[in-house]
């Protein structure tokens, strides 16, 4: 799991102590409104694919809709869906005889993304102090 650490991002505390409106309100809106899609969006471009192929195999995970956002209290969580619960092998480093591990591809798309995130939360938070929403 990966999670932003507000802490570390001093710009951003000083635009939501400054901001008059309700900044748990308006974080959470951008978590569950744009963060996940960005997320999403970079897990899938940098997702594996093993290219195997057989009767019965489901679509590739990077081409179906393998992820499903969960939203939670300043938290968005982006989880596989039943039949792609097999993405744990190869981005936690476990090792089968089939997979490579350790690819950390949700890990490394968050990580992607955690600038432009706090960016998107710091500019709404901003354009509400300047009377514009």
């Amino acid at each position: 799991m990966f999670e932003i650490d507000f802490s570390q991002f001093e710009t951003l505390q000083n635009a939501m102590k400054a901001y008059a409106g309700n900044t748990e309100e308006t974080v959470n809106e951008i978590l569950h409104n744009e963060a996940g899609q960005l997320i999403h969006d970079e897990i899938k471009r940098i997702m594996p694919v093993s290219g195997r192929r057989f009767r019965g195999k489901k679509p590739a995970a990077k081409s179906a809709e393998s992820l499903r956002a969960v939203e939670g209290h300043l938290s968005i969580t982006l989880k596989t869906t039943k039949h792609y619960q097999y993405l744990y092998f190869p981005d936690d480093g476990t090792n089968t005889r089939h997979h490579v591990g350790n690819q950390q591809f949700f890990l490394r798309a968050g990580e992607a993304k955690t600038q432009e995130i706090v960016d998107r939360c710091i500019n709404r938070l901003v354009n509400g102090l300047n009377g514009r929403s």
